[in-house]
């Protein structure tokens, strides 16, 4: 665990530093706070701090005097100063003392946590995680293998939600962003492409609107992947080139024959494939993916039930209620209260 002090007189100021910290740094903890410079001093003589979030304008000495005495005491700790005034005074000093970072307040949360990051040397398992996905996302781009692809995110996006509402908005963003980019490095310059961005930026990413998130993720992912498909849609073998049809497809309920006829292969071929490469036939395989979204539908939406049937092309809500609870074990009205009261 790394250790980081907060030196602050405004007690807000350090309150929303002290937040900022616990709520997205997980690997730090903070070891001590302080409001003037005598308490910072006395925290100092304690030891045990690597890093030292201190505000320039403290009283009783002020922070450039206790920054002094740190390093005349410790010349490891690392300092990130924190003010209100940009001077040429106080940067000459910071430097002289050889502070590590210099941010003007207000503090940009962000700011804060890549200066922390950077100070201690600690990447963020959130970046991490996303870096991670990003480049399996790129190999499945690679092969056209746009099945595996919207999997990947939707199995990213699931797992965000189960972040704290900060956590997971933060992660959304830089996710949307992330995809946008992979966008603009292949010229990809389409108003779908930033009206989605831009939906996602303003819309509440809360959980009850989860699904209609990933629906705008899906615009952007489809654009990166319509830029390769030319390239390799005839050298997938037809099993890729199915399940990348279900993936774009399955709320429609596309047929057997249908999809056939969308990769230039036979019913009875295709039926055969599945078995041999799945292990299932194709009517189990698209009606498991079909309850996939419908669970989404149930657990990131404020859609009805009846909505929900209706938006997965079920004529009989019976029906979809049927298959539901015979591929979960429960009705779509339990699954949807289990997962609220989860969330």
């Amino acid at each position: 665990m790394r250790t980081i002090a907060i030196v602050e007189d405004e007690k807000l100021e350090r309150s929303a530093l002290r937040s900022i910290i616990t709520d997205h740094l997980s690997g730090c903890t903070i070891v001590g706070e302080a409001a003037t410079g005598e308490e910072a001093i006395t925290l100092i003589d304690k030891g045990g701090i690597e890093l030292m979030l201190l505000d320039i304008s403290i009283p009783h000495p002020d922070g450039l005097e206790v920054l002094q005495y740190l390093r005349d005491k410790n010349a490891e700790t690392k300092v990130i100063i924190t003010t209100a005034h940009e001077t040429f005074h106080i940067a000459r000093e910071a430097i002289h003392l050889k502070v590590d970072e210099y941010l003007l307040k207000p503090v940009r949360p962000q700011l804060l946590i890549e200066a922390i990051q950077t100070c201690l040397n600690i990447s963020s398992d959130r970046s991490s995680r996303l870096r991670d996905m990003l480049r399996d996302f790129a190999g499945f781009l690679e092969q056209d293998l746009y099945h595996k692809g919207v999997i990947l995110v939707r199995t990213y996006i699931n797992a965000v939600y189960e972040q704290n509402e900060a956590v997971s908005d933060r992660m959304i963003l830089d996710l949307t962003e992330a995809l946008v980019q992979f966008c603009k490095d292949k010229q990809l310059t389409s108003e779908e492409i930033y009206s989605a961005q831009a939906y996602i930026r303003s819309i509440d990413r809360s959980k009850h609107n989860r699904y209609r998130v990933m629906q705008k993720l899906l615009t952007i992912i489809n654009a990166i992947f319509d830029s390769t498909h030319d390239k390799y849609c005839y050298i997938l073998d037809p099993m890729q080139r199915a399940l990348n049809y279900i993936e774009r497809n399955a709320v429609k309920g596309p047929t057997l024959e249908e999809i056939s006829e969308g990769i230039y292969v036979s019913p009875c071929y295709l039926s055969r494939l599945f078995k041999k490469k799945l292990g299932v036939n194709f009517v189990a395989y698209l009606t498991n993916r079909r309850m996939e979204l419908a669970k989404e539908l149930l657990s990131g939406s404020k859609m009805s039930i009846n909505a929900i049937c209706q938006e997965l092309s079920y004529n009989d809500l019976n029906y979809f209620c049927k298959i539901f609870k015979k591929e979960t074990g429960m009705s779509p009205a339990k699954y949807r209260k289990q997962a609220g009261s989860a969330s």
